[in-house]
């Protein structure tokens, strides 16, 4: 459903992503892990439109978008979650659901039902008429999640969804994440949860240094040396890219 194809991204002498290759298929939970640093949230603004790679291609379900903007690959189903969180403050917890939901067509009462079942389904449902504003980190991270989910996207980008969880909130996502996988839709995953991030993805990519280092079951990577000495060894350091 997504494929990205050597892309690479270059911001003066740094070489952000170097020839990175991602597929991500209907039914599956993909994981995208690295130390802070790796490239993830560049990789996350080229597949989502909000960076041009300098070579590459980004396709959705065989469709080259690498030059359509972000709106547009909306439209073709890519949704997308952000590692800083962009809800609508002012608003309450369900209207920032309606937003999308009447940006994709829905109103009135049929809006209404089908915000409060997104709100259901991500634990937020008692929290429908709170403030946006005053939500903790983790309900707000999920805010957002179900703000996507209302885009119907057949692929979804999550960046980092289950910051500021405690362990039956993340618990309940990774159930949450295999489900959606179960209803057909595609899932990249960057997060920082290891325990989720082997508990539900099907198959993993390790970014270090911008390049892929690794690709394989949860099992296999756990196990790589490369990915050990990533994480451990000569991990990259400073803030994420």
């Amino acid at each position: 459903m997504l494929r990205v194809d050597e892309v690479s991204v270059s911001f003066g002498g740094l070489k952000a992503l170097d020839a990175v290759d991602i597929d991500v298929d209907t039914g599956q939970v993909t994981g995208l892990i690295g130390p802070n640093g790796a490239g993830k949230t560049t990789l996350f603004n080229v597949i989502t439109g909000f960076q041009r790679p300098d070579n590459g291609e980004v396709l959705v379900d065989g469709r080259d978008v690498t030059h359509a903007g972000p709106k547009k690959r909306a439209r073709l189903g890519l949704g997308r979650t952000f590692q800083r969180l962009e809800i609508f403050g002012s608003l309450t917890v369900l209207d920032n659901v309606l937003v999308a939901l009447e940006n994709g067509g829905l109103r009135g009462r049929h809006a209404r039902e089908a915000g409060i079942d997104l709100l259901r389904r991500v634990g937020l449902e008692r929290s429908a008429l709170t403030q946006a504003d005053v939500l903790p980190t983790g309900m707000a991270r999920l805010l957002e999640l179900a703000r996507a989910l209302a885009c119907r996207p057949r692929v979804i980008l999550l960046d980092e969804p289950s910051s500021g969880l405690d362990g039956t909130e993340s618990a309940q996502l990774g159930r949450l994440l295999v489900d959606l996988a179960g209803e057909g839709m595609a899932v990249l995953l960057v997060e920082h949860d290891m325990d989720l991030v082997m508990r539900v993805c099907t198959r993993i990519h390790v970014l270090d240094f911008g390049r892929i280092i690794s690709v394989g079951a949860p099992a296999e990577v756990r196990t790589d040396p490369a990915v050990q000495a990533a994480y451990l060894g000569g991990a990259s350091t400073g803030a994420e890219r």
